[in-house]
């Protein structure tokens, strides 16, 4: 359970946020016009672009307000950001083994599965079928549980899990509570 519990500590720490503070950083403009830059031209490979559109910048943070881009310099931040989370992610669960127990790779959470073919790139770099976790009541689950829901969801549509039993019907609700919290405990600080 460590090493399942430091991988998923490692993917809270990536996420679109990432990904928009360096297009922020990288075009000295506002957080705001690099997340809206990175939602309308949202590509994860360069390789892919079909126009190499001009971008006008609004905001940017020197003299050089309304400065054009093309927007193969925009998805080329956004491709070196995504090219490195999924390094950090194919050596940190190379190290602990669990590489080769990996049969397919589910992406989940607004920041990644909005961007265009972050599911090839994710397959590039790790060398896994990765696929992008969709479906049409994830978008009314509030964002900051759309990961865990998306992932409970594939979980219980696997065959296995139609024959696993359970106790929790059996206990009465004070003691499932109680259940639940100390394993949540178990789970942040073991």
């Amino acid at each position: 359970m460590k090493d399942l519990h430091s991988y998923i500590q490692i993917q809270f720490h990536f996420g679109g946020d990432n990904i928009t503070h360096d297009i922020a950083l990288v075009l000295e403009i506002s957080e705001e016009e690099a997340d809206k830059l990175k939602r309308q031209y949202g590509l994860a490979l360069k390789s892919f672009i079909d126009n190499d559109n001009d971008i006008i910048l609004n905001t940017r943070k020197d003299q050089n307000k309304n400065k054009i881009i093309k927007s193969s310099e925009l998805i080329e931040i956004i491709e070196a950001r995504i090219e490195e989370m999924f390094s950090i992610i194919n050596k940190d669960i190379t190290s602990k083994g669990l590489k080769q127990k990996i049969n397919n790779v589910i992406l989940t959470g607004q920041g990644i599965v909005n961007i265009s073919k972050s599911d090839v790139a994710g397959k590039i770099n790790l060398n896994i079928p990765v696929k992008i976790s969709t479906g049409r009541a994830i978008s009314t689950v509030k964002a900051v549980y759309r990961t865990s829901y998306a992932l409970v969801r594939y979980i219980a549509m696997r065959p296995f899990t139609k024959s696993v039993s359970s106790d929790i019907d059996t206990q009465n609700n004070e003691n499932f509570l109680k259940n639940i919290f100390e394993r949540i405990k178990e789970f942040f600080y073991s």
